[in-house]
């Protein structure tokens, strides 16, 4: 039985069995330690009465504040997550017109912090937006990291295989879920640096004239 076809009645031994069903739907799975503390808290109100139980009429009511507040716990979770991903089918750079600079610093504060994925993350895009505005790389919306990556190999060949190294890094925690190290990230923002103060190997992709970015 469940709550649609039984009773707008139920006892507390009935709410208890709708929740535990309810709860050990493998979408509550995600966070143990949450679900182990919702059900910590339906076992004290169901049980909160003198006779052992809620009155019948705030059954309901506490079923549905329940499931509510798991619901939202949950979806913000889970936004978290996806904007902390990203897009399957996004590109380095399809997100807001954000300067090369900021990117830099934004990864720069990651890396103080012990957030080495997302000093990864800002960090590939620091090598992407500061190659466009050096109109070394072209601004092509969807653009993915292992397509920069080979698009800076032409005028930077002596990074070329850091960079593929950077995009693998890169796809591996925006795609792959996996977590960077220390070190991945640190070689993300030295090869961001190094680029910078490198000057094209194909002079004809770039003007003479415009400078790579002066050393802090």
């Amino acid at each position: 039985m469940t709550p649609s076809d039984a009773p707008l009645d139920p006892s507390s031994e009935q709410a208890r069995r709708w929740l535990e069903e309810e709860l050990s739907s493998p979408r509550y799975h995600a966070q143990p330690g949450l679900l182990d503390r919702i059900r910590e808290f339906i076992e004290r109100l169901l049980n909160a009465s003198p006779g052992g139980g809620l009155p019948s009429f705030a059954v309901p009511i506490a079923v549905g504040l329940v499931l509510a507040v798991v619901g939202l716990v949950l979806w913000r979770v889970l936004r978290r997550e996806v904007g902390r991903t990203g897009g399957e089918g996004l590109g380095v750079l399809d997100v807001p017109d954000v300067p090369a600079a900021e990117l830099r610093a934004s990864a720069r504060s990651a890396l103080a912090r012990g957030d080495w994925d997302l000093a990864v993350l800002d960090g590939v895009r620091a090598v992407a937006r500061g190659a466009v505005e050096r109109v070394v790389l072209d601004d092509a919306p969807g653009r993915t990291a292992h397509e920069v990556a080979l698009a800076l190999s032409t005028p930077f060949p002596a990074e070329s295989g850091p960079l593929v190294d950077a995009a693998d890094a890169f796809d591996a925690v925006r795609y792959g879920h996996r977590r960077a190290g220390e070190e991945t990230a640190r070689a993300v923002l030295a090869l961001d640096d190094r680029l910078a103060e490198a000057r094209p190997a194909r002079p004809g992709r770039v003007a003479d004239d415009v400078p790579a970015r002066a050393a802090p």
